[in-house]
């Protein structure tokens, strides 16, 4: 009984201690969201990438495809300027993880390569469309392939957000484009402020 009535009490304070904090610029803040369904992809070396690398980590997931002619290349640049200039002592930058929606043409050196372009520290991942679906349906990534006859070079359509997840694999917040990499640093840690605001919070912020 005493429990429930401190859960009912922190859950009657977190909406007036999150007002008090400064709202990102750009960014949507989500209430608690359920954990991200467990996934088993492939990494950018070759290895089992699960639900489970997110964890105890901020990181920004933005989908796309290698061969991507524009949203890819200009995302993924600002991440890496973001990332490049990150000057906030104390708090390290979150882990970008790319998540290719082409499973056809981008294999793990595929993606290694194409990553090194803008960030040899930056995650990638891929898999099936089938082990892919639980995150792509969770977030709402749309997603369409459009495949040509006799093997011809096609195309992917996919949105340009990028998804804030927090160290328990929550989603916290969303960015929808244009996207600015001193907008998304400076309303990142805006958002990790809300987290650790938040009495129902599982992570302790020594170890991030």
């Amino acid at each position: 009984m005493v429990g429930l009535v401190l859960l009912a009490s922190a859950m009657l304070l977190f909406p007036d201690e999150q007002r008090r904090l400064p709202s990102p610029t750009v960014a949507t803040l989500l209430n608690d969201a359920d954990p991200l369904p467990y996934i088993q992809l492939t990494d950018k070396t070759g290895q089992t990438f699960t639900s489970a690398e997110l964890s105890n980590q901020f990181s920004l997931l933005f989908f796309g495809f290698t061969h991507c002619p524009d949203i890819c290349p200009f995302t993924l640049s600002i991440l890496a300027t973001m990332h490049r200039d990150w000057s906030t002592p104390h708090i390290s930058p979150p882990e970008v993880v790319f998540i290719s929606v082409d499973p056809d043409r981008d294999n793990p050196t595929q993606i290694s390569n194409y990553l090194a372009n803008f960030d040899s520290n930056f995650q990638g991942v891929t898999g099936r469309r089938e082990a892919m679906d639980p995150w792509l349906k969770a977030l709402g990534v749309s997603v369409h392939i459009q495949h040509q006859p006799d093997g011809q070079p096609y195309n992917v359509t996919h949105n340009s957000t990028i998804y804030v997840v927090g160290p328990e694999t929550k989603l916290l917040a969303v960015f929808s484009a244009p996207h600015d990499a001193a907008t998304i640093a400076a309303d990142f840690l805006k958002i990790r402020q809300h987290y650790f605001n938040n009495p129902l919070r599982s992570s302790d912020p020594q170890t991030l």
